[in-house]
């Protein structure tokens, strides 16, 4: 995506959603997210956002949680692995939304509960991903992952 796109359609939206909040706006390290277009348009538009550490997409949980949902999606749906273009739209977005909520509370919260210990890893390693962690949290939650 675009950096001028993202403005045009993201930034725009997440504009309305924060403005008279204390929110704070997460991204993660796609090249659109990090043009100085794109931080430009997020002083311009006065939304706050975390910088990152490079490399450290640990620290965002969500990013497990995509990676969790795709392994879902790949285990029960293994045709859409081939060619999603093939899927139909409607049954694609049912294909997320179940994977979505299949998406175990403990997984969550087990990221959740490692977030601290992330971040000191991350801090300790300067700046470097937390491979150990990753490792060691998803093999925890294979088991779960196949129900």
């Amino acid at each position: 995506m675009k950096s001028s796109t993202y403005d045009t359609y993201i930034l725009a939206r997440v504009q309305e959603w924060i403005e008279g909040t204390d929110w704070v706006w997460m991204q993660d390290g796609a090249s659109s997210h990090r043009s100085k277009e794109t931080q430009r348009n997020l002083l311009r538009r006065a939304i706050r956002s975390i910088r990152w550490p490079r490399y450290s997409p640990d620290l965002n949980l969500i990013e497990h949680v995509w990676n969790w949902m795709k392994n879902y999606i790949q285990k029960h749906y293994w045709q859409a692995r081939y060619d999603v273009a093939k899927v139909p739209l409607d049954q694609l977005k049912a294909i997320i939304w179940e994977a979505w909520t299949a998406v175990p509370d403990s997984f969550i919260d087990s990221l959740y509960q490692s977030w601290w210990r992330r971040c000191q890893n991350v801090i300790d390693a300067k700046g470097g991903a937390d491979k150990i962690l990753i490792e060691l949290e998803i093999a925890s939650f294979s088991d779960n992952l196949w129900t």
